[in-house]
């Protein structure tokens, strides 16, 4: 049957399933090995089932010998509607996702229960479930030593054992004007233990990216104060190496004149992803604190272990994303080093919350052999997981606020929403009869993208994943 008919006949069948389709939902939230399922044929049927996976071009990667369950790998995308497909054959016993499932990965680390921004269980009086669900995101990735964070502060406790292997050679110190940037005021070393302290080394606390890089730059002085031009050259040096991929600005209160704004623009124009901090000063700080006032930034605000606004959160119009900012347990700056934590409220620690967030995200981008996406495709990821309605009804009503932006941000959530669908043909985030018709469109038009099974021929295995998948959806 040419193409051109196969469409015309299934143009006439789509609309009987559509309906039934529409109304299925993922409730499948469980993580899978992306590109494999596993199949069972059912007894005496083995050679059946097996010439099914054949004609499909599927390869049987691995066979278990007491079970007969065979691993298959299939196209990264087509794994829960090749399931469906073969499940409806009647040589198979079963097709299902290769779940993930693990012992735990809850870090041993000696203050982790009291990181209730990685797992609120309502502890010191906090909301259950008031995080960013950090254990269910670390079950996804827990990051890439690939993927660089610059971090613009006061330093580094570059000895400390919560950074042992995470520090980048080519950190800089702006104040001082040489190229060991240590901390002399204590800010910087916690911001950083909020993204990256060490995990599973029974020592302080977890950060939330257990295996991104640092590159520490010093743009703050002793006293916690740094000027726009150390700024300025701490951002264009950042923008300048080929390891940063995240700029992390928990700062405050600069002006937002043309030396930082074309500052913040060069990062940009370099394909850095900035992410700041709204403001420590309440109501309408968010609008008039730089650098996290400027359009050019993802501007963080605090919350509490509530899920409400910190008191003092910047607030207003530029105001993008909260995070949990009050009461935050991390690598303690003092010393002699010992196995303790320190515990800091603000903006400047939901903001490196937000920046380990993007750096899980570009790391499992990677792992599935995605671009990487730039700030632009971030927010929108952020806007797709961000948990909105926890906080006060008064303040974080429906959608964008002031107050909570377009909400707190969930890293299982959005790991999740970079996962390929596709359900979603035509990439516009639902799952509806829009994308039915893209799909025949390309099929018809002998599309390479309608080719879901990657076997180089347009036909109806093709079909039958697609609508396979359409009826289970998206995750």
């Amino acid at each position: 049957m040419s193409s051109e008919n196969l469409f015309k006949r299934l143009s006439g069948i789509v609309a009987t399933i559509v309906t039934v389709a529409l109304s299925a939902s993922s409730a499948l939230g469980q993580a899978f090995v992306p590109g494999e399922i596993l199949v069972r044929a059912r007894p005496g049927a083995m050679v059946e089932a097996h010439m099914h996976l054949s004609t499909r071009g599927l390869v049987v990667a691995q066979v278990d010998p007491w079970s007969g369950v065979k691993r298959v790998l299939v196209p990264i995308g087509a794994e829960r509607g090749m399931a469906d497909v073969l499940s409806r054959l009647g040589a198979i016993e079963y097709a299902e996702l290769n779940g993930i499932g693990s012992g735990g990965l809850a870090p041993d680390d000696t203050f982790y229960a009291i990181q209730w921004h990685l797992k609120n269980t309502g502890q010191s009086g906090g909301l259950a479930g008031a995080d960013v669900d950090a254990e269910a995101a670390w079950e996804i990735t827990t990051g890439s030593a690939s993927i660089g964070i610059a971090v613009l502060d006061s330093g580094i406790r570059a000895a400390h054992p919560e950074f042992a292997g995470r520090l980048a050679s080519n950190g800089w110190d702006f104040v001082n004007n040489d190229d060991d940037p240590e901390d002399d005021h204590g800010h910087g070393t916690w911001v950083t233990g909020v993204i990256a302290a060490n995990a599973n080394n029974t020592f302080a606390v977890a950060g939330l990216d257990w295996s991104c890089t640092i590159v520490p730059i010093k743009v703050l002085n002793q006293s916690n104060a740094g000027t726009t031009f150390n700024l300025a050259q701490g951002l264009n040096y950042a923008a300048a190496q080929a390891n940063v991929h995240i700029i992390n600005l928990s700062l405050i209160n600069y002006p937002g004149n043309a030396t930082m704004t074309n500052a913040l623009q060069g990062a940009r124009n370099a394909g850095k992803i900035l992410i700041a901090c709204a403001g420590n000063n309440g109501i309408g700080n968010a609008d008039v604190s730089f650098p996290g006032a400027s359009p050019l930034t993802i501007s963080i605000g605090a919350t509490t272990r509530s899920d409400a606004r910190w008191a003092s959160s910047g607030t207003g119009q530029a105001l993008d994303f909260v995070a949990p900012g009050a009461s935050i347990a991390t690598v303690s700056a003092a010393q002699p080093i010992t196995n303790t934590r320190s515990v800091v409220s603000g903006c400047s620690f939901a903001t490196p919350i937000a920046s380990a967030i993007a750096s899980l995200v570009l790391a499992r981008s990677q792992e599935l052999s995605q671009a990487m996406p730039d700030q632009a495709a971030l927010y929108l990821l952020f806007l797709a997981g961000a948990d909105d309605q926890v906080g006060q009804p008064a303040e974080d009503t429906p959608g964008w606020d002031e107050f909570h932006g377009w909400g707190r941000l969930n890293a299982r959530r959005i790991l999740r929403a970079i996962e390929p669908c596709i359900a979603d043909f035509n990439g516009d985030s639902n799952v509806d009869f829009f994308d039915v018709q893209e799909f025949l469109s390309a099929f018809a038009l002998q599309d390479p993208r309608a080719d879901l099974n990657g076997d180089g021929a347009l036909n109806f295995f093709d079909v039958q994943i697609f609508l396979g998948a359409f009826a289970v959806g998206c995750p």
